[in-house]
């Protein structure tokens, strides 16, 4: 491909200095448009997430006054904001233990260092692409370069998924039902998006399950729904879709004999994932600490925190920008109180999603870096 758009480019240039026929740049343009669409589909997804971000931060700043906002942010304890970047990180390598650990399950030999890079990498993606949608087939792609095979990654990074997703349901009903009177008090405005996130998150993980044991049965009702999708107009081309689908489901099934055979492996696996999940929950609790507030247990708080997750993880938003910092200045204004809820939420939303960004972002280059310079010294080696 790079070398299709190093030729396009000649001839581009050929063409500016009037020897290439005007017909001729515009039938290699046409004949490339693929490269091209795959540019135009990142810059718009770098737009609608700058729009969402810039809209989502004016609307939360444009009445407050900011000196005294970023007043308390500085008087926050440091030696607690540490910890729940400590603990962010933690979130995501704890996806790196599950993945080396499935990857060794099933006999397939692979470093920890480059189970810490596939969890970088999706989560960055995840975190950019509406509905997380990038994240999985990226990771794909970083495991098929080191000569992983696709069957296997999908089957590991399905396996991630159900239990992801099982974990959030589980957690956020247990806990919300043992602090029922919590969430009647604080929760009860953003209750709308928290049925629509316990619906969305059943129907998948029922859904990925039926894709795994009864495939037929997920064919039809997949159809059914893609069916009346297209009816309300809500999607265009429904045949596509539903081979798009299939061809889904049945990477999925190969995954069937595996979970049946292997239920101590799905044990292990969702006790990883529920610590992860209470990593990243706990540092709300950590920057609720860090202005000097008491008098709330962490209990209390990692429970608000994982319904407010339940509330957007299904959202078509990246990161759930927009939604996940309204539903925390409506969920925690009790707790934090008016001075500290939106410095509350800066940090905690700086540390759990654009901290972690950057971070994800500079393990991705430096291990890109690394991987390259190692290469390029084989090759040398070679001569």
């Amino acid at each position: 491909m790079n070398k299709i758009f190093v030729k396009s480019s000649c001839h581009y240039t050929t063409y500016l200095s009037g020897r290439m026929r005007r017909q001729d740049f515009f039938r290699i343009w046409w004949e490339n448009r693929t490269l091209s669409k795959k540019y135009v589909k990142y810059i718009a997804n770098t737009i609608f997430l700058t729009a969402i971000f810039a809209g989502t931060y004016y609307l939360l700043f444009r009445d407050q006054e900011l000196p005294d906002i970023m007043e308390s942010v500085r008087c926050a304890n440091n030696s607690y904001l540490y910890a729940g970047i400590g603990l962010a990180i933690l979130y995501v390598c704890s996806e790196s233990v599950i993945i080396h650990y499935l990857m060794h399950a099933i006999k397939q030999r692979i470093t920890f260092l480059k189970c810490i890079r596939y969890s970088f990498v999706g989560f960055f993606f995840s975190s950019v692409t509406p509905s997380a949608s990038g994240g999985q087939p990226m990771q794909v792609y970083f495991m098929s370069k080191d000569g992983i095979d696709v069957a296997v990654s999908t089957l590991v990074l399905m396996v991630v998924t159900i239990v992801y997703k099982a974990v959030l349901v589980i957690l956020s009903a247990v806990m919300g039902i043992t602090e029922l009177p919590l969430l009647r008090e604080n929760v009860t405005d953003i209750w709308f998006f928290v049925l629509f996130g316990i619906i969305a998150n059943i129907g998948f993980i029922i859904l990925l399950c039926l894709g795994i044991f009864e495939p037929g049965i997920a064919k039809k009702l997949s159809h059914f729904v893609l069916s009346g999708l297209g009816r309300l107009k809500l999607i265009r081309n429904t045949e596509k879709w539903k081979e798009r689908l299939e061809n889904s489901l049945k990477k999925y099934g190969a995954g069937a004999a595996y979970i049946r055979e292997n239920k101590k492996v799905l044990v292990h696996v969702f006790f990883i994932t529920l610590f992860q999940r209470l990593c990243l929950f706990a540092v709300t609790y950590l920057v609720y600490r860090s202005f000097g507030l008491k008098g709330i247990s962490a209990y209390k708080i990692i429970t608000l925190q994982t319904i407010i997750a339940l509330a957007v993880d299904s959202l078509p938003l990246p990161g759930g920008i927009g939604a996940s910092e309204k539903s925390f200045l409506i969920v925690f204004a009790g707790i934090f109180g008016k001075e500290f809820v939106l410095p509350g939420m800066l940090l905690s939303r700086g540390i759990t999603y654009y901290a972690l960004i950057l971070i994800s972002a500079v393990v991705i280059i430096g291990t890109q870096l690394l991987y390259g310079f190692r290469k390029k010294k084989r090759v040398v080696g070679k001569k």
